[in-house]
């Protein structure tokens, strides 16, 4: 049995690749002077890695994952960003691409065929400690690279706790259903559908494909446009020809957006033959949406056939999930602090919320209340319009709440909206377009009012679910201009 076991720990050693631990405490520091230097080295002269794509992913559970953290993803993001400034290091298309220009050349398409993953980990220990391990995944074997690895253990800054509390998404999986694109990115959009389809005609070489481009077919809205720019796109990359003289083409450019559920769509872009031009297959791409302004008749209904049985009880609406703003935080982490004068209070006794934007914004505070729904919080005039703060880059604000502990163990950050939460939670909405301000400031004027310690009947329910789901389409349309945080508070009076 002893030398059972001692085989069995050598099998087990094998498999995982070696790590290589550092004694440098400061993460930064480690990324920069580490780590950065050591995947670089790795990617030109380790032989697994020669003449291979390679992607740069957020590791969760040893897989891939789209929804990651901001302090990963940053980490990922100074990693891929040194790869791409390393001559002989090949990088995946979605990755690769330029931020400056949508075009891409013929030579792009070789690398749609990505072989290995650079992934990085990032938890918390049970000890409160963090470690960090970056491994390298041969997508086609499925293994580890055996000889590739650096691990990282210490304790966070607080800021670098507060970004690890940040959900981001990665726009790597951009696209994906889970990461669709917003109607903000319908020219990433294009380009995305156009390489696709690019790559996809170019492995045909024995077809020629002469396109008219198909705008009879109403779009849905926002998607105006999208079809031309995906044929633009095409033709910048020399995939096709495009001609306006129907007579002599032999295919159709065309797109369609259909609807998934609710604001998510999928939409597609197909080339397909047309009158008798047998010889051309046809060719298709899509990538996933949401479109929050599409008509509710592009839905399908549901038919109920008429019975005598009593309906079942309607289930509760699911959690709606709001967007933070983009790579960039705009707003520091909600606190609760005491008042400094009576004057901070107005006529009640209160606490501060406080917080601090990162640039100028347009600031709103909203309070859900156990049992009575979701309220906007007012000032000491209680006007019917919603009032708003001016936040100056690197100024506390405060707003007055009723009274309540300041201590840190009684509230605690929250990353989600529910519609029935059971403590008492405050929400803050900074806004850097004045226009976006305007249309979530009238969105916020459906909520009832609460403007001192009283509690005020809220939006509840139903209500309140197609409040939130309109907020956040609102969100997801404006989300590099938009940014939340939340906090969950005991003992509100």
């Amino acid at each position: 049995m002893k030398r059972l076991l001692i085989v069995l720990a050598i099998l087990i050693a094998q498999s995982i690749p070696a790590v290589a631990e550092s004694r440098e405490k400061d993460l930064d520091r480690w990324v920069d002077r580490t780590l950065i230097p050591y995947v670089q080295q790795q990617l030109l002269m380790h032989p697994r890695f020669k003449n291979e794509t390679v992607m740069f992913v957020v590791l969760d559970d040893n897989a891939p994952s789209s929804s990651t953290n901001a302090l990963a993803l940053s980490m990922r993001d100074r990693l891929l960003a040194a790869a791409v400034a390393t001559k002989g290091v090949a990088i995946g298309w979605q990755q690769g691409r330029s931020g400056a220009t949508l075009e891409s050349t013929p030579q792009d398409c070789i690398h749609d065929d990505v072989h290995y993953y650079i992934g990085i980990e990032l938890r918390q220990k049970l000890d409160g400690a963090y470690a960090v391990n970056v491994r390298a995944l041969d997508l086609e074997d499925r293994n580890w690279v055996t000889g590739f690895g650096k691990r990282w253990q210490g304790r966070l800054s607080t800021s670098q706790r507060q970004a690890m509390r940040q959900k981001r998404v990665d726009e790597t999986f951009l696209g994906a259903r889970d990461v669709p694109f917003t109607l903000a990115q319908t020219d990433l959009l294009a380009a995305h559908l156009a390489h696709q389809l690019s790559c996809t005609l170019k492995r045909r070489v024995q077809d020629d494909y002469i396109v008219s481009v198909d705008l009879i077919e109403p779009p849905a809205p926002g998607l105006e446009g999208t079809v031309q720019l995906i044929s633009n796109n095409l033709a910048n990359r020399q995939a096709l020809t495009l001609s306006s003289d129907a007579t002599a083409t032999n295919a159709i450019l065309s797109g369609k957006a259909h609807p998934i559920d609710g604001a998510l769509y999928q939409y597609w872009v197909t080339v397909t033959p047309s009158g008798d031009a047998e010889e051309i297959a046809a060719l298709s791409a899509s990538a996933y949406i949401v479109l929050p302004d599409a008509p509710i008749e592009l839905i399908e209904p549901v038919v109920v056939a008429q019975t005598n049985i009593e309906p079942a009880p309607r289930p509760a609406p699911p959690p709606v999930s709001i967007p933070n703003a983009g790579k960039d935080a705009l707003i520091t982490p909600l606190s609760i602090t005491a008042p400094i004068n009576s004057a901070d209070c107005g006529t009640y006794r209160c606490s501060l919320l406080q917080t601090e934007a990162r640039v100028d914004s347009v600031v709103f505070f909203l309070e859900h209340q156990p049992n009575h729904g979701l309220v906007r919080l007012g000032d000491a005039e209680c006007r019917s319009r919603t009032s708003a703060r001016i936040a100056r880059k690197g100024t506390a604000l405060r707003f007055p709440i009723a009274r309540t502990t300041t201590s840190k163990r009684n509230w605690s950050e929250i990353e989600e909206w529910t519609l029935a939460p059971e403590l008492d939670t405050f929400y803050v909405l900074a806004v850097t377009d004045a226009s976006v301000a305007r249309r979530i400031a009238n969105h916020m004027d459906k909520l009832p009012p609460r403007c001192g310690d009283a509690l005020r009947p809220g939006l509840e329910d139903d209500a309140l679910h197609t409040w939130l789901t309109d907020l956040a389409m609102l969100t997801a349309r404006e989300s590099e201009n938009i940014d939340w945080r939340a906090i969950a508070v005991q003992d509100v009076l």
